[in-house]
């Protein structure tokens, strides 16, 4: 074996070329992996929400307040 470190060699067989491409495969599988686990995480969550009892879905909101902050009394309308 030579004394030369191998990216100063230049036959190529362990090239520079071959690191950044398992660099960048590495990387690649790293993000979906990610990708994965987030859609995992979310499944989990949509399957939680199925053992729901079927009126909790259609119950009115726990906090009517943000629902209805966007709409103006009636008295407070301004009538032409």
């Amino acid at each position: 074996m030579s004394d030369k470190e191998w990216y100063l060699e230049h036959d190529r067989k362990p090239s520079l070329y071959a690191w950044v491409f398992q660099q960048m495969a590495m990387g690649a599988v790293y993000a979906g992996l990610f990708l994965v686990a987030i859609m995992g995480v979310i499944l989990i969550l949509y399957a939680l929400g199925q053992l729901l009892p079927e009126d909790s879905k259609f119950a009115p909101p726990p906090m009517p307040q943000i629902e209805g902050s966007l709409v103006a009394p009636d008295d407070t309308i301004r009538r032409i």
